[in-house]
């Protein structure tokens, strides 16, 4: 089984991503009562449309999707959602002292730009991650999607700490283990997909020159 890279050429023009929670039920009574558990085995899916123009385009779509090989290999992807993500405060430099004065090389503070990282180590299974914001006044939104140890996890909280660091919860429970001083993904979160069915994402062109792939993709963990 192998990775096979996502191009980066190509983007989603609609997407739905979603945790199949895979819920179990002893079945409905005759009165119409139903008990209803997770089973705590949910994966992501997700549907995605990518329209094909110009031959790069196309060609990188095509070599793509046959070295996918149906549902053999995977492709680390996620959602193209950063309008409705976290962000990094940018980096501002040339910060004085208080009283207006440089350091004696004329450079000056800098804060900001840098990405958020794990503190201390969470193993398999936990939903709370110790992190450090990098030095920005960024506050994780709840309902934003977060990338952790190379998969996809959804904001749920989050305790301001002192010192720029914080306590974020998310779901679902952890895939693996993260060490101290993993990267935290606010934008560009990704998860190790596969095809759903071997004969998903083929795709038809007008002309040669334009066509709509429609994907569908499960999570493998």
């Amino acid at each position: 089984m192998l990775t096979i890279p996502f191009p980066t050429v190509l983007s989603a023009n609609v997407e739905n991503w979603w945790l199949d929670a895979r819920t179990k039920s002893g079945g409905e009574t005759i009165d119409g009562r139903e008990q209803v558990i997770s089973s705590g085995l949910g994966r992501w899916r997700a549907t995605v449309t990518i329209p094909l123009f110009e031959r790069p385009r196309i060609l990188a779509y095509r070599s793509w999707l046959i070295r996918m090989d149906g549902r053999s290999n995977l492709t680390s992807i996620g959602p193209c959602d950063c309008a409705n993500g976290n962000t990094i405060a940018p980096l501002i430099g040339g910060i004085p002292y208080s009283d207006g004065a440089f350091h004696t090389d004329g450079a000056g503070f800098s804060q900001g730009g840098n990405p958020a990282f794990v503190i201390d180590p969470v193993a398999v299974g936990s939903t709370s991650i110790h992190i450090d914001l990098g030095g920005t006044t960024l506050v994780p939104v709840t309902g934003s999607f977060v990338g952790l140890g190379g998969y996809l996890y959804v904001v749920t909280g989050f305790t301001v700490l002192p010192g720029e660091e914080g306590l974020i919860t998310v779901l679902p429970k952890l895939r693996t283990a993260l060490g101290e001083n993993d990267p935290v993904e606010w934008c560009h979160a990704r998860a190790p997909m596969r095809l759903l069915t071997d004969d998903t994402g083929q795709f038809e062109l007008t002309l040669g020159r334009f066509g709509t792939a429609t994907i569908e993709l499960v999570e493998v963990f």
